[in-house]
């Protein structure tokens, strides 16, 4: 009992200090989490030796840097640790009990390379826009939002740890979230996604060529919840979109969310390090506006413009899916494949065939398949069960289809919105996930290797994660999409 009374303590006293205007929290069940990956073991914190060759090659990784310091750090194991994300003084905020100060103060000085000072009454160093604080049994670390005198920060960070403002818990369905079953729980409110997304590259390019990304991050979406609970053999995720009954985006994804269909699999090789899907009603999907914008800037792209992608959208009843490999060959190409269930196959068909054949370039026809030939990759067009396909493959496929995976086919019969990795990828599972409606989604992460943990397969993945590069200046991403498809059309031959 006093052991229980104890841990409520520190983990009522963390979740005290979250602020209620706080973006976002995630809640880490430390103690299962540390048993489970192997990283505590006999009571002692220990780097898995399932994981220390990973951790070696990896130095650079943060999640290697961190589990380095972890057995150095005085944690107090028995207890939860926290994050949380604003938009004011700090962008992310990390919480940790500690049951030795000193061990903590020595580890974080070592990797810092810097010393400890008291400003405004608290123990800290301010390193490259990180603040470390460590009082009364808890490390803080926090990012700032920009560049700041190390007082102001200082003075932020005791507001934090003296609970002067009102607390998250105050909300209970945050509270409910946060304390669920579950290793880590998050709650994340549309707010919270923005400002996370604004500072990704990645993300900017991803909705500059495909807007569809916005009907989820730009909506009246209130806030996201994941769960994610790691047994033996698997790690179950949840996910829940909150949002009203009368939302822009319910009725949005109402009107055009078509049920789920595995058939395009049929068409997709099972050796596709990614497969991602939606089903949509074609009809009512290319009036989106985010779909309009892709139209018209299909529209203004030399040659290929000339084709009728609203048309060909509209006639979508059904997955639309797309499958991508990495180009073992050259470095930065992609092998891919698209398929889409379609009430007008042939149609599409024939206006491709149209097009191509007034630039000079008609198809050899072989197998039912119209067949090109781009640069050093094959292009095939065709239609099984009317899924129409295109695949551009640098090689002669001898490999079978996705659709052979029971897993993923399974995945893909429940979900118009899903996605699949390829454990190639990973290196250490499957991955696949789903949305049977718009609100609700799961997922599984399965190790490869049998008899391996899934938390220690998932922290074998963590831990190979390369640090994110510099931002690079952005490219016009229009012009971008021009030039490659404009060379493309160029270049499109029939196969000799």
């Amino acid at each position: 009992m006093l052991m229980l009374a104890s841990c409520g303590s520190v983990n009522d006293n963390l979740e005290k200090m979250i602020p209620d205007d706080a973006l976002g929290v995630v809640c880490v069940n430390l103690p299962d989490i540390l048993n489970k990956t192997g990283v505590k073991d006999d009571g002692q914190l220990v780097i898995p030796e399932a994981v220390k060759d990973i951790v070696d090659q990896n130095d650079t990784s943060p999640i290697c840097t961190m589990l380095t310091d972890l057995p150095y750090l005085g944690l107090d194991t028995d207890s939860k640790a926290f994050a949380f994300f604003t938009n004011k003084t700090f962008g992310s905020v990390i919480l940790c009990p500690l049951n030795d100060e000193d061990a903590a103060r020595k580890t974080i000085a070592r990797r810092t390379g810097a010393d400890f000072q008291q400003v405004e009454g608290i123990d800290c160093i301010y390193r490259e826009d990180n603040l470390y604080v460590v009082a009364d049994k808890v490390l803080l670390i926090a990012t700032v939002n920009r560049a700041m005198e190390v007082n102001k920060a200082a003075q932020q960070a005791a507001i934090i740890l003296k609970k002067q403002r009102k607390s998250i818990l105050d909300n209970n369905q945050v509270k409910q979230v946060i304390n669920a079953d579950g290793d880590i729980n998050a709650y994340l409110q549309q707010d919270g996604l923005r400002l996370i997304l604004k500072k990704s590259k990645a993300y900017r390019e991803i909705a500059q060529k495909l807007p569809l990304v916005e009907i989820f991050t730009e909506s009246d979406i209130k806030a996201y919840e994941c769960h994610i609970s790691l047994a033996q053999d698997r790690a179950d995720i949840t996910t829940r979109i909150i949002a009203d009954q009368g939302s822009d985006y319910n009725k949005l994804l109402e009107a055009t969310m078509a049920p789920a269909d595995a058939t395009f699999l049929k068409a997709i090789p099972n050796s596709m390090d990614y497969i991602i899907t939606m089903s949509v009603k074609g009809n009512n999907f290319v009036k989106l506006q985010q779909i309009q914008q892709l139209v018209k800037m299909f529209k203004r792209l030399p040659y290929i413009g000339r084709i009728d992608l609203e048309s060909i959208l509209a006639s979508i009843d059904g997955p639309i899916a797309v499958g991508l490999a990495r180009d073992p060959h050259l470095e930065g190409e992609w092998n891919a494949v698209l398929a889409a269930k379609t009430t007008n196959p042939d149609m599409i068909l024939g206006q491709i065939s149209t097009f191509a054949t007034s630039m000079g370039q008609a198809p050899e026809i072989y197998d039912g398949e119209y067949v090109y030939q781009y640069e050093n990759k094959m292009i095939k067009l065709g239609v099984i069960d009317d899924v129409l396909y295109l695949k551009m493959l640098d090689y002669e496929q001898t490999e079978g289809y996705a659709y052979e995976l029971e897993t993923v086919r399974k995945v893909f019969e429940e979900s118009n919105i899903g996605l699949y990795v390829n454990p190639q990828v990973t290196q250490g599972g499957t991955f696949a996930y789903g949305m049977n409606d718009h609100f609700n989604g799961k997922g599984q992460f399965i190790p490869t290797e049998k008899g391996v943990h899934s938390a220690q397969a998932l922290l074998k993945v963590l831990c190979s994660i390369k640090p994110a590069q510099a931002y690079d200046d952005m490219l016009d991403d229009e012009d971008e999409i021009s030039s490659t498809l404009g060379n493309a059309i160029d270049q499109l031959k029939p196969v000799e």
